[in-house]
């Protein structure tokens, strides 16, 4: 008879693994959702179609009315925080600089609108901010003396009312 030799490690893994299996599982853990967790949405409405996307909602949104973005940290709210960095990129630096002295925030037919201006530099160095809450979609606006960059995403050229009669001043 020949007796075959298994090597250590084998059998070191079948032992591990066999325990492993057997052994008595621990307990059960709880999650919980926090009270401050941010709604979600799960119906775009569009033209002609229903899109069935799991977004943040804009709803908590609605609370800014009549503060600063300063003081409520509009800009870290999800899901504005994401998707305006993915908007503006490398240009955040310029539109934040231009948007330090502000008007309360004005929420009108589920549009949100506030616009700035950099300190001494009124009707030079502005910006502007606008979220069409309905249409689920960002507007960025900022100048430089004088000269007016846009950002929208999905390319949308439909402004909300607010935002269309500030880009005009430096038309």
């Amino acid at each position: 008879m020949i007796a075959k030799r298994l090597p250590v490690t084998t059998l070191f893994s079948f032992t591990v693994c066999l325990i492993a299996c057997n052994a008595p599982t621990g307990p059960a853990r709880v999650v919980t959702i926090q009270k401050n967790a941010v709604p979600t949405d799960t119906m775009i409405a569009t033209a002609d179609n229903i899109q069935t996307d799991s977004i943040a909602s804009w709803n908590r949104f609605q609370q800014f009315e009549g503060e600063y973005p300063s003081e409520c940290q509009l800009f870290e709210a999800a899901p504005l925080k994401a998707r305006f960095n993915a908007l503006v990129g490398k240009a955040r630096k310029t539109f934040m600089e231009r948007l330090k002295v502000t008007p309360p925030i004005e929420v009108q037919n589920h549009i949100l609108f506030d616009q700035g201006y950099m300190p001494g530099k009124s009707t030079y160095d502005e910006a502007a901010i606008a979220i069409d809450f309905d249409r689920d979609i960002i507007y960025v606006g900022f100048t430089i003396n004088k000269n007016l960059i846009i950002f929208s995403e999905k390319g949308d050229t439909d402004y909300p009312e607010p935002f269309l009669q500030w880009m005009q001043q430096f038309q």
